[in-house]
């Protein structure tokens, strides 16, 4: 059973249940009124090539944003708005010329447009994972919510890009990860992070959501472990520590983070030295995303203490409107 905290205002499925096991069912589209349903795609391969993709479904809409960033040349970014198709017993969603499903205990991912051509493979290397039932519950009766649940904390990619003629074969590892919301994310936030840290045989996932003064900048965090195949600990007991914030886009990111974990036993990750890759946004509830790279170590208290360098990703979530965002 994870560790757990309890908030009194919001907090009493996120971390005050034990994990709830991940279904197919669960990963598929929902179809519930009023909500925001995305689905998250990343992947870094062994040349450095990082890229992204995001779909979002709400109201009828598709919208989907592919980003590509290679070693020594400019990032590239596709955007689609579209009507969409999705299967509600497995994960099976297109938008336009970009599809993702569910084959099995397999993920594929794949885009189709003009000079872009992506076809990618995840093999999981760990089973799904949530905080709790992955529900953050706002409002005076929790009836506005925030779900995260991961259906892949890691996994191998493999599969071909290929852009302006130039056809590549693509290695290396990846995550991706389920949301939804039914409420403009500025009534209840100020400001979000997600992240992933690897380090060897070590996954690191985190997240951390500021109430904004409503809830009084009250935060909500949760990290996972894993080592080679197995989950080591979940829990909500992490304490964030952002030291410095740059801006980029109007989106405060953080230079350098401290997540110290109360764990057992006890860890520590310190990430820094950030690169920014892309920022935007395709949500309609006020959510813009700027996503950087960054090095960083992974300590454990164990006898003797394990340190280790690693690599990750964080995800800046800023909340800019309090209503429905409408722009193209």
């Amino acid at each position: 059973m994870r560790e757990s905290t309890f908030s009194f205002w919001q907090d009493t499925n996120f971390n005050a249940l034990p994990d709830q096991p991940l279904s197919a069912t669960g990963n598929a589209y929902q179809g519930q009124a009023g909500e925001e349903e995305s689905w998250f795609y990343e992947a870094a391969a062994e040349d450095g090539t990082y890229l992204n993709l995001l779909l979002a479904v709400y109201d009828g809409e598709g919208r989907a944003r592919l980003t590509l960033a290679r070693t020594g040349q400019e990032v590239l970014t596709r955007d689609i708005t579209a009507p969409f198709t999705a299967a509600s017993t497995h994960l099976d969603v297109q938008i336009g010329y970009t599809h993702i499903r569910q084959a099995g205990d397999c993920f594929e991912v794949q885009w189709k447009e003009g000079e872009m051509d992506l076809d990618l493979k995840y093999q999981p290397l760990l089973p799904g994972w949530q905080p709790g039932d992955g529900r953050i519950n706002y409002g005076e009766k929790g009836n506005k919510y925030f779900i995260w649940s991961v259906p892949v904390p890691r996994a191998e990619v493999s599969g071909t890009l290929k852009v302006a003629g130039d056809k590549k074969n693509f290695k290396g590892y990846g995550y991706h990860d389920h949301r939804r919301c039914n409420f403009p994310l500025a009534q209840a936030l100020s400001e979000a992070y997600l992240g992933r840290f690897y380090a060897n045989d070590y996954t690191f996932l985190w997240a951390a959501f500021r109430g904004n003064r409503l809830y009084s900048g009250q935060e909500i965090t949760a990290m996972y472990l894993a080592k080679d195949r197995q989950q080591v600990l979940s829990s909500g007991n992490l304490v964030v520590q952002v030291y410095e914030q740059e801006n980029r886009d109007g989106i405060n990111y953080p230079v350098e983070i401290d997540l110290q974990g109360g764990s057992q036993p006890p860890l520590r990750v310190i990430i820094k030295n950030p690169t920014v890759v892309a920022t935007g946004s395709i949500s309609r509830l006020g959510a813009r995303n700027l996503y950087c790279r960054h090095q960083g170590e992974l300590k454990i208290a164990t006898q003797p203490e394990l340190a280790l360098a690693g690599q990750g990703f964080t995800e800046a979530l800023a909340v800019i409107n309090d209503q429905v965002y409408h722009e193209k």
